[in-house]
């Protein structure tokens, strides 16, 4: 029987794809201590990747969080070497992950959405496997967007109610019961933009939530969300999610990204205007005040990617506070940079990947005093699928000066 040109190709590619399973990088030996790269690959053509967490395990492994086939959780456990070890998709109906774990008292956390109630689910999660448990499910919350934990050891959750078309924000305790909700006013039906950033079938958009010590003793909560038209970054109170004051953006044009209050009382911050992407490392603003993002300036960083997130971590390096800013560049590599908490001045910039498509998860310290950068990368520049980097606590020191 003769091969038509779509038989040839298929064939070809299926033997393309086993060749990169019998070379995959997961075979290499590694040392413990140093750096290396893995890359996850699959047998299955049309599995999709999303990285979003990563965390050092008790063993010194490393367990990740993704999100498969557009919003289902996924979990990946690997030795410290990086080498992989098991894996789980969260059955139905849990869909739409946060991107974080959560860490209380030694235990892990996600936040997701059930699937046709749309509530907001709260799972612990083990390491080693096994079923998930619910520990905390609301239908007063529902199109879950962003969260995070508080310093009394509670939740600070952001949601799109798409009856009232209001964002809510919403304070849980300890022990997962409701302290208060504030809702702030869209005043535009959102619901749309909102399915296409959790469906990933549209622009991902920068929802996310903390807070800061400063401003008095119980510092301040804050959201990156839809507020008055636009993504706008808000300040609130904690007593009752009152606000405080507000950066406005301009529609899906203009926003804020990541932000990351400091110790000095300034923020380490990323914005996008009009495509271009801005790092503002040393950033004053008055959190009780009416704001633009175009007020806050800075120079645009033009080797950046629009689409690209941007993560923000403050560490000690070489006994120097660091804001270490990561995404990923218009010609797909992971990029670093380092700047000095203190003063804002760049300390130096690195680059990671080469040979294939790289973007950006998410970046942890290690406990050797290293940084482990979770991405995605594209075998065969076609097959989305997830990746890790490895780099040792000389060469994370190589970018202090």
């Amino acid at each position: 029987m003769s091969l038509n040109k779509n038989n040839v190709f298929s064939y070809l590619l299926g033997c393309l794809f086993f060749l990169l399973m019998a070379c995959d990088i997961q075979d290499n030996e590694i040392k413990p201590g140093l750096s290396f790269t893995r890359i996850y690959n699959t047998h299955s053509f049309d599995e999709t990747f999303y990285p979003l967490d990563v965390v050092q395990t008790s063993d010194s492994g490393y367990f990740i969080l993704a999100a498969n086939e557009s919003w289902t959780p996924y979990f990946l456990k690997t030795d410290q070497t990086g080498a992989f070890e098991w894996d789980q998709k969260l059955p139905e109906p849990y869909v739409n992950v946060m991107d974080a774990f959560y860490q209380v008292e030694g235990q892990l956390f996600i936040v997701c959405m059930d699937e046709l109630s749309l509530n907001t689910n709260i799972l612990r999660i083990s390491t080693e496997g096994g079923e998930p448990e619910l520990v905390f499910s609301s239908n007063d919350i529902t199109y879950p967007l962003s969260a995070s934990l508080t310093p009394d050891g509670g939740w600070l959750i952001q949601s799109f109610e798409r009856e009232s078309r209001k964002t809510r924000i919403s304070k849980l305790t300890s022990a997962f019961s409701f302290e208060w909700q504030q809702d702030f006013d869209i005043l535009e039906d959102k619901e749309e933009e909102v399915i296409k950033h959790l469906t990933r079938s549209g622009k991902r958009l920068p929802f996310f939530t903390g807070h800061s010590q400063g401003g008095g003793n119980s510092g301040f909560y804050y959201f990156n969300g839809f507020n008055n038209f636009t993504i706008s970054l808000t300040f609130i109170n904690t007593n009752d999610g009152s606000a405080l004051g507000v950066v406005n953006g301009f529609r899906d044009l203009g926003y804020i990204k990541a932000a990351l209050p400091l110790s000095n009382g300034s923020f380490a911050l990323a914005k996008h205007s009009y495509g271009d992407n801005y790092l503002l490392p040393q950033a004053q603003v008055a959190t009780n005040n009416i704001l633009s993002s175009n007020d806050l300036e800075s120079s645009s960083f033009p080797e950046i990617d629009a689409r690209a997130p941007v993560k923000i971590i403050n560490t000690q390096i070489i006994n120097k506070s660091v804001s270490l800013y990561a995404t990923h560049t218009k010609s797909n590599q992971v990029i670093l940079y380092a700047y000095d908490s203190e003063d804002g001045s760049l300390q130096d910039v690195m680059y990671l990947g080469e040979n294939a498509p790289y973007e950006i998860g998410n970046i942890k310290r290690t406990s050797d005093g290293g940084l482990i950068v979770l991405g995605k990368t594209f075998v065969a520049d076609r097959f989305p699928r997830l990746c890790l980097f490895k780099l040792t606590r000389e060469e994370i020191e190589s970018m202090v000066r």
